[in-house]
């Protein structure tokens, strides 16, 4: 882990979470890391809880190998001197998923609130050796998307417009006091990102205006649905890096606009880090 000189004042912890799956929380997730490291200057660590290991796969090679996982936080053994990341790039480093491991986390002793207690705990432990962490979390596995949110200063949650994502949205508003209450009392929620916005359809733009009249705390920037997201994946870059030909403009200053929300609403001064 890195032993530089931090340039916030204190880490800063962000999950990816709701509790509907494939509304985008990783595409989400590996943007903030990037825009983090690119855009920002800092130090980052992206912590993979989901079993699934994709934002471990879209930050790293095949090849890398690290001896520490996320699921490696759960042990009552945990010894943070020991802990090995992978380095992806410049100021990223990565606390990856280990698929086996994880899923193993269901049939190990111990109470749920305690084993989500100690890794959260341990995450934060970690993350002191970075200015901030990105987490990326399951919807199906909740010992993992529980820690995830209770070692977590705020949470995104990115929500397609749709009746299914509405209702989704809807219950992990409901959800949050109760995690809040039993782990993380300082937990503050930033927003839904509303992800894969088709403008042409009349029924998006009518849950769109369903989502904003019932309060549901929306960010301002909308992602659109675009090819560009899905080829900068298969680049495993941000939107707005690739070669020349390759980025969208529209989609880029999309997704810079999104990070810049998100970090504004966890409470990163902006100006200070030079952004």
């Amino acid at each position: 882990m890195s032993n530089e000189q931090s340039r916030l004042a204190n880490p800063v912890i962000i999950s990816c979470s709701n509790l509907k799956g494939g509304e985008g929380k990783t595409t989400i997730a590996r943007h903030l890391v990037h825009y983090a490291s690119e855009v920002l200057g800092l130090r980052v660590l992206a912590a993979d809880f989901d079993p699934q290991g994709n934002l471990t796969d879209s930050l790293t090679s095949e090849k890398a190998s690290a001896r520490s996982s996320t699921a490696d936080l759960y042990a009552d053994d945990f010894d943070l001197s020991g802990v090995s990341v992978l380095e992806s790039a410049t100021n990223i480093s990565v606390l990856p998923a280990n698929k086996k491991s994880l899923e193993a986390l269901a049939e190990v002793a111990g109470g749920r609130k305690a084993l989500v207690s100690r890794a959260s705990s341990n995450l934060r432990a970690v993350a002191k050796a970075y200015d901030v962490v990105i987490v990326d979390t399951p919807t199906n596995a909740p010992l993992c998307y529980l820690a995830g949110i209770a070692a977590s200063d705020g949470s995104v949650s990115p929500v397609q417009m749709d009746v299914y994502g509405l209702r989704g949205a809807t219950d992990f508003v409901k959800e949050l006091p109760r995690v809040r209450a039993t782990y993380n009392a300082r937990h503050k929620h930033l927003g839904f990102v509303v992800n894969r916005f088709n403008a042409r359809a009349k029924s998006h733009a009518e849950i769109l205006d369903q989502a904003r009249a019932s309060n549901l705390p929306i960010l301002d920037t909308v992602i659109r649905d675009r090819i560009a997201v899905q080829d900068a994946l298969s680049r495993a870059m941000p939107v707005w890096r690739g070669p020349r030909g390759t980025v969208n403009r529209n989609a880029s200053k999309e997704f810079k606009t999104m990070c810049r929300e998100v970090f504004a609403a966890v409470g990163v001064d902006l100006a200070k880090v030079g952004a």
